[in-house]
């Protein structure tokens, strides 16, 4: 039991399969996975081994059984990775056209070794040859407008990847100048897309303080500490930066104002949010909302447009009421004494 808990020892059979030698590879992993079931922690790890060296012995048919075992496992991830690679194994093949390949013209051989012409190919030869095509001169470079027309299609393939999504912010005030934020992107299928992928990885290594969670499949779900105002502004202007990046587009940063007047009881707070989409174009199925205290107030952002998002209340201040009340006991009792005294009782005494 002890051995099956252990960490798998797979670099002899990783190095197998990067040489190419995929019988040795199946040969180290088909006795560990009889004792490492689908459910076991290292069973999806070495099952994605096989899968690789059956593809390249060109047995796919054993792979596509094992990604289907693999689609159906509890961590969502390696669920999704082997439905990803599912969908590649079943995929139809297309047939080559004939104009693609070369076909070498069969030759008859005498004794000799030499080679014999047919009578047909001695009456062809006879013909006159054909005139030498034109000269086409030398080979140019493709001219800047090809290049400006490739980055364009490869720009708009990205937004429209990166698209079909709702993303929707949340500003919550928690106390005076102590804000956080809650971001939740969902995929409309319902399904991780690559551009939330590269988007989750480029948080973590470039911005911190931030919780990220999976919720539900395509759903990521992220949450900022609370913080001040001036902190806050800045990580929301590093996450719009990382969005814009993975998306292949230039986002200016969010405008984020907190201005607070304190009145001893409680706290008067105003606070503006201003996010400038005017740079972004035309997205299919991008859905951007903006809401604040959960949905106190709500707006949605355009691509093309400026959407500014303002708030006004007062907050009460513990400390301050406080202050009061003690301040009324206080009167309250002032005013007892003096009551007391023009009754004639005078000051209170202690018990002789």
């Amino acid at each position: 039991m002890s051995e099956q808990n252990s960490a798998l020892d797979l670099s002899e059979a990783e190095a197998a399969l990067d040489r190419g030698d995929y019988g040795l590879c199946l040969e180290l992993l088909l006795p560990l996975a009889e004792t490492h079931p689908p459910n076991s922690p290292e069973g999806p790890r070495l099952r994605f081994l096989m899968i690789t060296a059956w593809m390249g012995q060109g047995q796919d048919d054993k792979a596509i059984a094992t990604c289907r075992l693999l689609s159906r496992c509890r961590d969502p991830k390696l669920r999704q990775q082997a439905q990803q690679l599912l969908g590649i194994l079943e995929a139809p093949s297309l047939d080559r056209p004939e104009r693609w390949s070369m076909t070498m013209p069969q030759l008859e051989l005498n004794a000799s070794g030499s080679g014999q012409t047919s009578p047909m190919r001695r009456r062809r030869s006879r013909r006159p040859e054909p005139p030498p095509p034109p000269p086409t001169g030398p080979t140019r470079p493709p001219a800047a407008g090809f290049a400006v027309f490739v980055l364009a299609v490869l720009l708009g393939i990205t937004l429209l990847l990166s698209g079909c999504v709702r993303i929707q912010a949340d500003l919550e005030l928690r106390g005076p100048d102590r804000l956080a934020v809650t971001w939740d992107v969902q995929s409309t299928q319902e399904r991780q897309l690559p551009w939330q992928d590269q988007f989750e990885r480029d948080l973590k290594r470039e911005v911190s303080g931030l919780r990220i969670e999976q919720v539900g499949p395509g759903h990521q779900r992220i949450s900022s500490r609370v913080v001040s105002s001036h902190d806050l502004a800045q990580q929301m202007a590093s996450v719009v930066e990382v969005a814009g990046h993975a998306a292949g587009v230039s986002l200016p940063a969010p405008v984020l104002k907190l201005e607070e007047r304190n009145w001893l009881l409680g706290v008067q707070q105003h606070v503006q949010l201003i996010v400038d989409l005017s740079n972004l174009p035309e997205i299919p199925g991008l859905d951007v909302h903006l809401s604040l205290n959960h949905g106190r107030m709500e707006s949605t952002a355009h691509s093309g447009t400026t959407t500014e998002l303002s708030w006004q209340g007062w907050r009460w201040n513990p400390l301050g009421l406080g202050g009061l009340v003690i301040l009324i006991l206080l009167s309250s009792s002032l005013l007892l004494q003096v009551v007391r005294r023009k009754l004639g009782f005078g000051f209170p005494e202690l018990p002789s």
